[in-house]
């Protein structure tokens, strides 16, 4: 079945599981994108959370439980409610959809996670598109409050396009009549492209400007480390005032008036700097050696590579500090368009020159997940390494002299892959033993199932 024929018979589930008028009540904002779409959905979740507003946070993928895709006022949905909710679907969906099937995960768990914020009640829904937007499952969402789209770049080809543009038409397929669209800046193709989805379902496209327009910018501070990072909460600002307004929110007349004067509202910025996003820009120390922490940013595209690359840099390092890069992503990317940013950043930057990168698969994936890991196949981490090899020894800068050490002994080699996380684990913090007292940094990126998997090893989700 076509990926549009998938997407059509959503209405047919939601018609029959009795979807469609919990569906209609909820006050929807609805955001697609490239890069940081699931951090903006976090910024505008706390601003409104700050505001007393009960909230329903759908978000995508998870990194330790599926629980985290649904939370309601900040916090995943506990394991009784989810419990409750998935069995009635499931049930109700052998019962009046036998023709029909299940629905494919992400479809089943977009229709669970609407009845769940309307049966929950949620007074404001905050909806992460999972892939492109037109045919995404949570555009079937009918009238949302506002759609925001975060930046584009070039991401899933295969099914969104070949071409910024062509992306871009998939991700304005959110925009619907009457309802306000906002879109962070974006490169000219892609921004012809959200216009005229705009100009044919007749409704205004509008710039969201930075967090750094606003007066008194430099004090404004957010929970996510980044310059790109204040984009995203520029945007997200915009879709809390616009949904403020549109839903005649008790506090958006006082919100106006500090906007008129372009100055950010006091819970605005409460809300902004109070926003954590698991496994995105995110700082750990290890629980058992005070001398090594983890940087995880799960990173996706190339610009994002980039980004996270660009956050650590931006960290403070001490001269005898040793840095380490852990790094996977799914054998359908391009490992080379991925990494060489990566290179370029850290060559331009001495100070975070890495000592070693490491190649290994996670534990998890989307066939699901295997606790011990040791014997999984490495090739694809072994052209990862090699790629890297390629990328660092261009960017002359992007790798550190590596000291004399028992822990990492191929000198001969840059890249060094490992056959599973836990292995790849006991040999950075052994490293962090035999350099104790100075610091050992760890920047963990690339695929979020990487990052998840880290997190649960390190047994802290914040």
């Amino acid at each position: 079945m076509s990926w549009e024929a998938q997407f059509a018979q959503l209405d047919a589930y939601v018609a029959r599981l009795g979807l469609r008028a919990g569906m209609d009540g909820l006050r929807v904002i609805h955001v697609a994108g490239t890069k940081g779409k699931g951090s903006t959905c976090a910024f505008v979740e706390r601003v409104l959370r700050e505001h007393g507003v009960r909230t329903g946070l759908f978000t995508s993928p998870h990194l330790l439980d599926a629980r985290e895709r649904f939370r309601i006022d900040g916090e995943p949905i506990d394991e009784a409610t989810f419990a409750r909710h998935f069995w009635w679907m499931y049930d109700e969906l052998e019962a009046k959809c036998g023709d029909l099937g299940i629905p494919a995960y992400f479809r089943f768990l977009t229709l669970l996670g609407l009845r769940i914020f309307s049966e929950e009640g949620a007074e404001a829904c905050v909806l992460e598109v999972g892939l492109g937007g037109r045919l995404d499952a949570t555009n079937v969402v009918r009238a949302p409050v506002v759609c925001g789209i975060t930046s584009l770049g070039m991401d899933h080809v295969d099914i969104l396009g070949d071409t910024i543009g062509k992306i871009a038409t998939e991700k304005a397929g959110i925009m619907k009549p009457n309802v306000p669209a906002f879109t962070a800046p974006q490169p000219p193709e892609a921004m012809a492209s959200l216009k005229r989805r705009a100009e044919e379902v007749a409704i205004p496209l509008n710039v969201s400007k930075s967090i750094d327009e606003y007066e008194d910018a430099e004090n404004i501070e957010i929970g996510l480390a980044g310059p790109h990072q204040r984009i995203n909460a520029g945007l997200a600002v915009t879709l809390c005032r616009n949904w403020a307004n549109a839903t005649g929110a008790p506090w958006a007349a006082d919100a106006e008036a500090a906007f008129a004067k372009n100055i950010l509202p006091p819970l605005f910025r409460v809300g902004l700097a109070r926003t954590v996003w698991p496994g995105r820009s995110q700082v750990m120390s290890d629980p058992d050696y005070e001398n090594l922490t983890f940087y995880l940013d799960g990173a996706h595209t190339i610009e994002s590579m980039r980004h996270s690359a660009e956050w650590f840099a931006s960290t403070s390092r001490a001269a005898n500090e040793h840095n380490i890069m852990l790094f996977n992503c799914m054998d359908d990317r391009k490992a080379g368009d991925l990494l060489e940013p990566v290179a370029e950043v850290f060559a331009a930057n001495p100070h975070c020159a890495i000592e070693t990168a490491i190649f290994s698969p996670p534990d998890s994936s989307t066939a699901g997940l295997s606790p011990s890991a040791s014997d999984k196949a490495t090739a694809w981490q072994e052209k990862c390494a090699r790629v890297w090899d390629d990328v660092a020894t261009k960017h002359q800068g992007s790798l550190a002299r590596r000291p004399q050490s028992a822990v990492f002994t191929n000198h001969d080699q840059k890249g060094l892959v490992i056959p599973s996380l836990t292995q790849a684990l006991t040999l950075i913090r052994r490293r962090a033993i035999e350099v104790a007292p100075a610091r050992v940094n760890v920047l963990v990126t690339g695929s979020l199932y990487l990052v998840g998997d880290c997190l649960r090893h390190l047994k802290r989700l914040v």
